[in-house]
């Protein structure tokens, strides 16, 4: 049995138009989606912004409701769950958001917002809470002196620093990172990685790591799904899809990866166009707008089906059928 099992995972939202709410259209973000995570795995979700990958996040949290399909934690079905048993299993799968500025209520202290888990689930008050977080705090290597601090006091890396102790106050067997780097700066964003690979160690933890950031998906994660309008056209061991990617757009993304001079290709792949709509997705192969390598009506008029090399290798992609 896997630790997270995804299972032709679909989010579409209803689009609404004037006073009376009529029906516009279908935003379908998150399309047939199926994945595993093992235990103590790194899982990367890496694509452009707008291909779903922040809706796939927060659907498996249950923080979004799903369209349809199966999601599958530690065995059990979320989308079976009802409102108080899904909230007992939400202290083992926990979300770091990706802007530490809008994560933490600006008006409550540190304590507060990372005490705020144990008080709901724990019911935890006074000397044990504030010992709680002092010990969280020593985690993340914040000092005691700023649990009474507000977040406009504390940098963006100390900020992102208290968003991982909040979501480690109860204890998660998983983590999902939503672009957890992106609003810092460079240096803190090294700092943040390692203390998040040294923290996954320490405390047996499952990433499931969202990020547009190619590089810093192959510094952490040890798989990596590639998005594309709401699916994923390829996932692969890290080094495998660096180093072999099967997939037009995957090259495409890697091609634009900045590297020393030495391992630089000779020519960039350039993506002509912006990534469609998701409300008015093409026909046949969703990425047939932007290809270079289409071969024809089939890309144009047949949805691929996922193509497997490996045991830990598939592509969607009417090139490698």
């Amino acid at each position: 049995m896997k630790f997270l099992e995804v299972h032709e995972l679909s989010k579409h939202f209803a689009l609404k138009k004037g006073f009376l709410s009529r029906s516009k259209g279908t935003v379908k973000a998150v399309r047939s989606v199926s994945f595993q995570v093992e235990a103590g795995e790194s899982y990367g979700i890496v694509g452009e912004s707008g291909s779903g990958k922040t809706t796939l996040g927060r659907t498996i949290l249950r923080l979004i409701t799903p369209t349809s399909g199966k999601i599958f934690f530690n065995g059990v079905n979320l989308c079976e769950l009802d409102p108080e048993m899904l909230r007992r299993l939400r202290r083992d799968m926990q979300m770091i958001f990706q802007d530490p500025h809008s994560a933490l209520n600006p008006r409550k202290t540190i304590i507060k917002s990372v005490g705020e888990p144990l008080v709901i689930h724990e019911h935890m008050r006074g000397r044990a809470l504030r010992q709680r977080v002092q010990d969280l705090m020593e985690i993340v290597g914040l000092k005691k002196e700023h649990m009474y601090r507000f977040p406009h006091e504390l940098s963006g890396g100390q900020k992102q620093r208290v968003g991982i102790a909040r979501a480690l106050a109860l204890n998660p067997k998983m983590l999902i990172l939503d672009e957890p780097t992106s609003a810092l700066d460079v240096s803190v964003q090294a700092q943040t990685l390692n203390f998040l690979e040294a923290l996954q160690g320490k405390l047996a933890l499952t990433y499931l790591f969202i990020s547009h950031n190619l590089s810093v998906i192959r510094y952490v994660c040890d798989r990596v799904a590639v998005m594309y309008l709401g699916r994923i056209v390829e996932e692969a061991e890290v080094n495998e899809l660096f180093d072999m990617p099967l997939h037009p757009y995957t090259r495409a993304l890697l091609s634009s990866v900045p590297l020393p001079q030495a391992r630089q290709p000779d020519t960039k792949i350039l993506l002509e166009g912006d990534i469609p709509s998701p409300v008015n997705i093409p026909a046949g192969c969703c990425f047939h707008t932007r290809c270079s390598e289409k071969i024809g009506p089939i890309c144009t008029t047949q949805e691929p089906e996922a193509v497997s090399f490996s045991s830990n290798h598939r592509v969607l992609c009417h090139l490698r059928r």
